[in-house]
């Protein structure tokens, strides 16, 4: 029993529909698909959940739900609190300013007040580390540079339930290492927190919890070591 939700997820299905033609039907149809059905859970303040399950499970369409960006077929979605969806790394740069400007134009964006916006600032350009370049314009930015800012920024937020989609992908190695220490400092710092990964190393470090999807469907909700029980069964692996 969850005494105190941050999440509370109640019979949540989301339905798109799929255009499919063939030789038999040349003019085609619209099929309805069902990308996750009947999923229920809770999720306390201070919990981390692992979200795992094979590709195309639904768990992408699951956090979009979550975050609000996917209106669901069925069911419902309570949230306590601001919550943000870290997935890929841009949160919205506009591509003809300098990556400065895009920094504190987004952080207003995002409800970081005028006493923080300089210590907030300050903290993504050191944390990015593009030198002279932060002050020329996002479109003349490598996919790694503008990776790198992004990720920086979104990890300087600080929302009640953060909702991660597989975002450790940009930058080199030493980078990416980088990135995996301020991402568990900023897990840490969160309320609650609910992560997709093919990590399972990664998902038994840093999460209690596991949610496992399977086509859709949700068959399990417990302790992590258990869930990656069940997700190794699903797959057929012991590693």
């Amino acid at each position: 029993m969850v005494i105190n939700p941050e999440v509370i997820v109640s019979n949540l299905s989301v339905e798109y529909m799929e255009y499919q033609r063939t030789k038999y039907n040349p003019f085609g149809r619209l099929n309805p698909i069902e990308a996750i059905r009947g999923v229920n859970f809770s999720l306390e303040r201070g919990d981390i959940m692992a979200l795992v399950g094979r590709n195309g499970a639904g768990k992408s369409t699951l956090l979009k739900a979550i975050a609000g960006q996917i209106r669901p077929s069925r069911g419902h979605v309570e949230l306590s609190g601001r919550a943000i969806l870290l997935s890929g790394s841009d949160p919205g740069f506009f591509h003809d300013s300098t990556g400065r400007q895009n920094v504190l134009d987004l952080a207003r964006a995002y409800g970081i007040n005028n006493d923080s916006l300089e210590r907030f600032g300050e903290s993504i350009f050191e944390f990015a580390s593009l030198g002279n370049a932060i002050d020329r314009n996002v479109r003349g930015y490598s996919t790694g540079m503008r990776g790198k800012l992004g990720f920086g920024f979104m990890t300087a937020l600080s929302p009640d339930v953060l909702l991660i989609d597989e975002t450790l992908g940009v930058g080199d190695a030493e980078f990416r290492r980088k990135a995996q220490s301020r991402l568990t400092a900023f897990i840490e710092g969160s309320g609650s927190v609910i992560i997709s990964t093919h990590s399972l190393g990664l998902a038994k470090q840093l999460c209690n919890r596991g949610l496992v999807l399977d086509s859709g469907n949700m068959v399990f909700d417990g302790p992590i070591e258990d869930a990656l029980i069940k997700y190794r069964s699903i797959v057929g692996t012991d590693k």
